[in-house]
């Protein structure tokens, strides 16, 4: 998942994210399908089964550090960043 990635890996996430938030304001096209085409689904998939409550306590016993970490915090920021710019805009 968040091996180690350059600046430009998240750029490029941060467009497949505008990619899923158009293809969320057009009916009948899901940014679920522009996630799988684009090649992050899978990634999307295991972030999001990631977040549960027990994530609380690695925040709390190991620091913000760690939780970002854990959580995979840099990659929904960049594809959350994307979508939310498309939507906007």
């Amino acid at each position: 998942m968040e091996n180690t990635r350059k600046p430009i890996d998240y750029l490029w996430i941060v467009l497949k994210g505008m990619a899923m938030g158009a293809a969320d304001v057009v009916p009948g096209v899901s940014g679920g399908t522009i996630a799988f085409i684009s090649g992050i689904y899978q990634e999307l998939v295991e972030t999001i089964a990631r977040l549960r409550p027990s994530l609380l306590l690695v925040l709390k016993n190991e620091g913000i550090k760690a939780f970002w970490k854990a959580s995979n915090a840099s990659f929904l920021l960049a594809l959350l960043s994307g979508i939310a710019l498309s939507i906007a805009s």
